[in-house]
């Protein structure tokens, strides 16, 4: 017979689940107005809860920002391990890893990648997390370089092809509402297939 204490949270799951609940409102409330256009207060009363509430989850809102890039660059890690694992060619490896990449983003729903306002963060929080942009910023050209060697892509410009894929990844969480009727791996499909191929019938 099952216990019931290991069916029952304990305290530090529950405060772990409203933690992610935090994360979850603010980041939809981040993505949506912006940082510096969103109040404390706003998000209390999205949860329903008092401001003085969340300073038991978080010391303010920058450090509420920053766990929401941490967030987002855990899903970049995430997304490489997984594509490390089980790609094959290079082309394989992009193809995995933004897939991956955009359903953990859609489904995590506390990610925020405004990456310009890690400058309202504290300078060892800010070299963190630029540093972990640069690796997967890195991982995603190396792929492309070595898809242009291989032949499965064209001869682009690999910084502008890994900046336009990255930049497009993140205005995902601007436009996709949370009961849109498509799941993150229909997003994920619909983007890639116009990444990849394009929306000419013609050229």
């Amino acid at each position: 017979m099952t216990a019931w204490q290991n069916i029952v949270p304990s305290k530090d799951e529950q405060r772990e689940q409203k933690r992610r609940m935090l994360l979850r409102v603010a980041a939809r409330i981040f993505n949506k107005k912006g940082f510096h256009n969103t109040s404390l207060d706003e998000i209390a009363e999205k949860l329903g809860v008092t401001k003085p509430t969340l300073y038991y989850y978080v010391s303010g809102k920058d450090d509420l920002l920053y766990q929401c890039l941490k967030v987002t660059y855990d899903c970049g890690r995430r997304a490489r391990g997984y594509a490390d694992q089980h790609g094959n060619s290079a082309i394989d490896k992009i193809y995995r890893l933004h897939h991956r990449f955009i359903v953990l983003l859609l489904s995590e729903h506390g990610a925020y990648t405004t990456s310009g306002d890690i400058a309202a963060l504290p300078a060892d929080q800010q070299r963190e997390l630029l540093e972990r942009r640069k690796q997967f910023d890195r991982y995603n050209r190396d792929l492309l370089r070595s898809a242009v060697e291989e032949g499965s892509i064209r001869q682009v410009d690999v910084r502008v092809a890994s900046n336009f894929l990255l930049g497009a990844i993140n205005w995902i969480l601007r436009w996709y509402p949370e009961d849109d009727s498509r799941t993150p791996e229909a997003i994920a499909d619909a983007f890639l297939d116009i990444f990849f191929r394009g929306v000419s019938a013609g050229i």
